[in-house]
């Protein structure tokens, strides 16, 4: 596969309306089981899905004759299957290709936009020129109604909005709320597919996930975190919907990016980053048993050696001869590290002490 159908692959997986949409496509085409992938024109099936099987099949439907190569869970006609799989470099004809080729018509059609965004009617307009079983196909083939479209397509998570309007929105503060705690399970695959989109649509995201999805899943908690910030923002119900909100209204993308600006620090944090996050990572090694588990310990132990083997040969003459400049200097860095250590532990104490509460 080339870098468009990858492209496509994320936006499947990233968007609950394109799933549906798929459904709505099969009701007409193929069935929702698992042998649709496999079906031919006329309901026989095929036997292996290494390519398409291109077999002229001729049936009766009603008061006509067809002759047909249609085949798969969405009836690719075989020059169909050949100008998808060339275009997207499909390795064969597996059900995860055929969605993948699917979407491909459906972005073809210029509907993509429409599907994600939930705007049905306008989705199953442009796209009747390609299956002939939606409503206003020209075909002469029998045809669901936008009923049963409506009916697939709610049943399988699809969310309908009219043209002109965006994911609901919920009256809230974002910026005092209080920033979502990650999970500690592996990132969402829908998260992962939706970054991309966001650090598109919210630049400053950059910064965190510089190389996009593969990023997130060595940055989980970030991600998360992210996620569960737009979607407070927006008002959505997952990120799949949040995505489309920020895409298809300027207010919302604001409010997501303002969101964003006020939890930016934690944020930053969350993904494991700066001494907060290294804090973190050597909190939990200390967790699983003693001082031995802390890499911090293992650190410092490397590291002293050398502190005190310049110590000795800048004070005892020892090694190479040091000008008296660097000695000078030396002697005092060592008087002030020992000193500010001294007093910043006591004044820390005291502190502490002082603001802890009364026995």
């Amino acid at each position: 596969m080339n870098e468009h159908a990858v492209r496509l692959w994320n936006a499947l997986n990233g968007s609950g309306n394109l799933r549906a949409f798929l459904r709505v496509i099969r009701a007409g085409e193929s069935s929702q089981g698992d042998d649709a992938y496999r079906m031919m024109f006329g309901g026989g099936l095929v036997g292996g899905l290494a390519d398409h099987p291109r077999r002229a099949i001729t049936r009766q439907l009603g008061a006509q004759t067809l002759t047909s190569t249609a085949a798969g869970a969405y009836q690719f006609l075989a020059r169909t299957w050949d100008e998808c799989a060339r275009a997207l470099a499909l390795p064969d004809f597996s059900e995860r290709s055929q969605d993948i080729a699917a979407v491909y018509l459906i972005e073809r059609r210029r509907a993509l936009d429409d599907v994600l965004a939930g705007r049905l009617d306008a989705a199953v307009a442009k796209c009747a020129r390609e299956w002939a079983s939606l409503p206003g196909s020209p075909y002469g083939q029998p045809v669901k109604t936008m009923e049963q479209v409506r009916e697939v397509y709610r049943s399988f998570g699809g969310v309908e909005r009219p043209d002109g309007t965006a994911a609901p929105v919920e009256s809230r503060d974002v910026s005092s709320a209080p920033l979502p705690q990650p999970k500690e399970a592996d990132v969402s695959p829908f998260v992962t597919a939706a970054l991309p989109s966001l650090v598109e649509l919210l630049p400053k995201l950059g910064r965190i996930f510089s190389s996009g999805s593969k990023t997130a899943e060595r940055n989980v908690a970030a991600a998360e975190v992210v996620a569960e910030t737009v979607i407070a923002a927006t008002g959505a119900r997952n990120i799949q919907e949040a995505v489309e909100a920020v895409r298809a209204d300027p207010a919302l993308r604001q409010a997501a990016e303002q969101a964003i600006d006020a939890r930016w620090y934690e944020l930053t944090e969350a993904g494991g980053g700066g001494i907060e996050g290294a804090r973190k990572a050597d909190a939990a090694a200390r967790a699983a048993g003693d001082m031995l588990h802390s890499p911090s310990f293992w650190v410092a132990l490397l590291l002293i050696p050398l502190v005190y083997m310049v110590l000795v040969s800048v004070l005892f003459g020892i090694g190479p001869e040091w000008p008296a400049d660097v000695r000078a200097a030396i002697a005092t860095a060592i008087v002030s590290m020992v000193v500010g250590a001294v007093s910043g532990y006591y004044f820390g104490q005291t502190t502490s002490r002082n603001r802890g509460p009364a026995p």
